[in-house]
Formats: structure tokens, C-alpha cells, sequence
């Protein structure tokens, strides 16, 4: 049994379960902005507002990205400007499944923006920098008993909560993994690794693997692997060329260890599998 200064934790558990309340029921809220002293600001004011708080503050790029998928804030600030493409980009990669609310900091007119969809993006406030303390207090006041109403009604669901989950993860692509599995059926016969796929599609190598097996029930390799075999069996059975050249094709640098992978993955060796399967006679 744990043990927190003496106190057993299931008593912790009992004896403290407004405070475990409490706490599951604050607003997480993330500020995704390229000026420090916007970032400071806001961080400030929500520190005053009881039921909120800042569990991430940084620049947009990856680590906001992976930090969205982790954290899942119910509130988003996000600093973008008309001029700035990529950081807007940002945002579109984590929409797909994303309930957060999102408000937008902007230092230009909405309007500004009317070669991106906002209905798309699903943002609900946008406010014109400098902004008002008052207004971000405002705001954050607005959604919180939303946030808390939501959350209170998934907890009342669990049983649909799970089956949700096991559909996500059965049937469910991300907007990422979809993005990672056209990357590799375009460039399979290339040379190419979890990093360059990762880099792709905005992740890090270590969140997209474990993203990647999780959804699409093996890993990379594994993936890669296969769909170079599929595409060599493909080739052995309706063409004429070669072994080697079918591996060489494929990228494997290693003539044996191609045709060992094959034989492991059809039972057969590449001339077995062909002698069985061939659709095109040899000349």
C-alpha cells in the first residue's frame, strides 16, 4: 500500500474526494503564441480565474502540436498572423478530432485570413491584438462552465466511453496516420525511415511510432516491410524481372536478407513463390 506523509492512499482517495474533484474538473487551457510577453500576460490572468489553468505555454511548431494530442486542453490561445502560414498549419493538424475551444490571436483583421476556412478550422473567438486583459478573463470565464458540463457528461458515460475508445482504436485513422500511410505508399521503394515519415507529417519519430501502432495495429517497420513484399510478390507473379533487380528496386541493399524477409513472410522463396505463381511465362 502507498503511502503519502503516513496516510494510506485509499484513504487519500476517500478522505479527499472534493479535492480529486476539483481538481479533475479544472479547465486546461494552452497558450500557443510567438511573443513571450502575450504568453506572460495571458498565463497571468488566467492564473486568476478559479476552475482554470495553463498546463502548456510555448511557440507554435511540433512540440505545440504533440503537446495538444497529449494534453487535450479544453481551451485554446493561439497568436497567428496573416503572414504566417506554417503556424496556421499547425492548427489544421489538430482539428480533425480536436474538441478544444480555440481562440485566435491576430495582430491583423479576420479578414485578413479569408483564404483559410475559419469554419473549417472551428474557431470560435478571434481577438485583435493588443489585447484587452479583461476580455481574455472575459472569455475564459465564458467557456469554462461549458468545458465542465462537457466533462461532466462524458463521466457520466463511461460504458460509451470505453466502446468509443475501442472503435478509435479499431477502426479510427488520425488525420497524422492517414497522412503517414499515403507518405509511405508513395515513397515505399525508397530508402526511407520513421524519421523522414515523422518529419512529413509534423511529429516526432517517438510520438508517431507509438501513434502508428496504436491505430494502425503494427509498426512502421513492420508496415514498411510488408507493403515492399506485397509489391514484390506483385512483380513476381505477372513479370519477368529478376530477383535481384526486384530487390534492388524495393531499396533492400542485401540480396539474402530479401530473400530471407520473403520466405518468411510467404513461406516460399522468391523463385518458389514464382515457379507457383507466375502469370507471364519465362522466356
Amino acid at each position: 500500500m502507498l503511502l503519502l506523509r503516513g496516510i494510506r492512499l485509499s484513504d487519500c482517495v476517500t478522505d479527499c474526494g472534493i479535492y480529486r474533484m476539483e481538481f479533475w474538473s479544472m479547465c486546461d487551457i494552452m497558450i500557443a503564441d510567438d511573443e513571450y510577453l502575450e504568453r506572460e500576460v495571458i498565463r497571468r490572468i488566467i492564473a486568476g480565474v478559479n476552475g482554470a489553468r495553463v498546463v502548456w505555454e510555448g511557440r507554435s511548431g511540433k512540440a505545440f502540436v504533440e503537446s495538444c494530442y497529449a494534453l487535450t486542453p479544453q481551451i485554446v490561445f493561439f497568436g497567428s498572423s496573416a503572414d504566417n502560414d506554417s503556424s496556421l498549419e499547425d492548427l489544421w493538424r489538430i482539428r480533425k478530432n480536436d474538441k478544444s475551444v480555440v481562440i485566435i490571436l491576430t495582430a491583423v483583421d479576420e479578414r485578413c485570413f479569408q483564404h483559410k476556412d475559419f469554419r473549417a478550422l472551428r474557431v470560435n473567438e478571434s481577438l485583435l491584438k493588443p489585447i484587452r486583459p479583461s476580455k481574455i478573463d472575459e472569455l475564459v470565464r465564458k467557456y469554462i462552465p461549458l468545458v465542465k458540463q462537457a466533462k461532466a457528461e462524458d463521466a457520466k458515460a463511461p460504458k460509451d466511453n470505453a466502446h468509443h475508445s475501442q472503435k478509435a482504436s479499431s477502426g479510427t485513422i488520425s488525420k497524422e496516420v492517414t497522412a503517414a500511410l499515403l507518405y509511405i505508399n508513395d515513397h515505399y521503394k525508397e530508402n526511407i525511415s520513421l524519421k523522414d515519415v515523422a518529419d512529413e507529417v509534423y511529429l516526432s519519430s517517438f510520438y508517431l511510432s507509438r501513434l502508428f501502432k496504436r491505430e494502425v495495429g503494427v509498426n512502421f517497420s513492420t508496415y514498411l516491410l510488408n507493403t515492399r513484399l506485397d509489391y514484390a510478390k506483385k512483380q513476381l507473379e505477372t513479370t519477368a524481372i529478376s530477383v535481384s533487380s526486384i530487390s534492388s528496386s524495393l531499396s533492400f541493399s542485401d540480396l539474402s536478407y530479401f530473400c530471407r524477409v520473403f520466405k518468411n513472410y510467404t513461406s516460399l522463396t522468391p523463385k518458389e513463390y514464382r515457379n507457383k505463381q507466375l502469370k507471364v511465362p519465362l522466356k
